[in-house]
C-alpha cells in the first residue's frame, strides 16, 4: 500500500513539473546563458488571425515571425507548442507562462 502511494505521488509530481503546457500561449526557454521566447499572438480575442513569434533574447537579432494563420488558430498553438517541445528535446528548459 505504501509503495502504491509513493508511485501515485511520483506520477502527480512528474505531471505538475512538465516543462511545457499543451494550451500555453508563451514559453521562455533557457540553455545556459541563452534565452528564447516563444509567443502566440492574436490581434483580437478571436483565435485568428494569429502568429507565432520567436525572440532570441539578448542576441540582438530581434523577433522573428515563424508562422501565421488566418483561418485556423489551432495551427499557431500547435506550431508554438511543437517548437517548445523540440527545444526541450534538445536540452533546453522551457517554461510556459
Amino acid at each position: 500500500m505504501q509503495n502504491q502511494n509513493r508511485f501515485r505521488l511520483t506520477i502527480i509530481l512528474a505531471v505538475l513539473t512538465l516543462p511545457t503546457a499543451v494550451n500555453a500561449e508563451s514559453w521562455i526557454c533557457e540553455h545556459g546563458t541563452l534565452v528564447r521566447e516563444i509567443n502566440v499572438e492574436r490581434a483580437t480575442d478571436n483565435p485568428v488571425p494569429c502568429s507565432v513569434k520567436y525572440d532570441k533574447q539578448g542576441e540582438g537579432l530581434g523577433t522573428s515571425v515563424l508562422w501565421t494563420a488566418a483561418a485556423d488558430g489551432a495551427y499557431c498553438d500547435a506550431k508554438a507548442n511543437g517548437l517548445a517541445e523540440k527545444l526541450s528535446g534538445l536540452g533546453w528548459t522551457c517554461t510556459a507562462f
